[in-house]
């Protein structure tokens, strides 16, 4: 027998830890997401118009729909916030933009609204908000990049914990840092082969070196070749003197031919 809900089931608490976080598993059933996000819309215009579209989208997709009704509702402290309830140009908020998106997203390029739910599981509230509002350009609908979204989730945790280290609560420069990355990922001229071995190159020269992500995922190299290397370039990286910084293996993983 379900439970009614009279109030939303929510996941972020009032104190929210800054940078790269890790979230508890979302244990909110399909249900408890749809009375959640119906007591929602019974505050906002724009989530109650979206109700009817509800039903248009793969219930993995509603922690989704309210983790981002439940941010557009967080107030925050900061002096650097994004309100994603203000009108747009578009003549509605970021979230109803946003609302507007995911069901014909969620449909047709899954993957992309996949990884959006794993950079607010690995991001703070502000980095998630940042993210969300980075993507109405049409980039969760392009199709194209569906691949590249779906090799690119492993890397989410890595990226937050490498562009958010040192969060500035005046400056959105850990946010752009954090974009920068994701977007050199989700190019159409990025591989997703190579996608999919970031981590493996990353784990590998672990943090004795650098990686130029958008080089190596652009990379001509074989795929093969780039493994091969990798399963060297630790060797490499072990006798490095970083003292005077950190040396970019990126041309080592993509060029290196039988160095052993």
């Amino acid at each position: 027998m379900s439970i009614k809900l009279t109030y939303p089931l929510t996941r972020f608490n009032d104190w929210q830890a800054m940078g790269a976080v890790k979230r508890a598993a979302d244990t909110r059933t399909t249900e408890e997401l749809t009375q959640t996000i119906k007591l929602w819309a019974d505050h906002n215009q724009e989530a109650k118009e979206f109700l009817p579209h509800l039903k248009e989208m793969n219930p993995k997709h509603f922690g989704l729909v309210a983790d981002t009704i439940e941010l557009a509702h967080r107030r925050s402290i900061l002096p650097k916030n994004i309100n994603m309830l203000g009108q747009t140009s578009a003549g509605k908020s970021l979230l109803g933009v946003l609302l507007d998106i995911f069901p014909r997203a969620s449909k047709e390029n899954p993957n992309a609204l996949d990884f959006a739910q794993e950079v607010i599981n690995n991001t703070d509230t502000l980095t998630s908000k940042y993210f969300l509002w980075q993507t109405t350009g049409g980039i969760l609908e392009n199709k194209s990049v569906s691949e590249h979204f779906k090799a690119a989730k492993p890397l989410v945790e890595a990226f937050a914990k490498e562009t958010l280290e040192h969060p500035n609560p005046y400056s959105f420069a850990e946010q752009e840092g954090f974009m920068t990355l994701v977007k050199s990922v989700i190019e159409p001229a990025a591989d997703p082969k190579k996608i999919s071995i970031v981590k493996d190159a990353l784990d590998a020269i672990s943090n004795k070196a650098m990686l130029h992500v958008s080089s190596f995922v652009e990379s001509k190299a074989p795929v093969e070749k780039i493994k091969d290397n990798i399963s060297t370039v630790g060797q490499v990286t072990a006798l490095m003197d970083t003292s005077k910084g950190l040396r970019d293996m990126t041309d080592y993983l993509t060029k290196n031919t039988n160095l052993y």
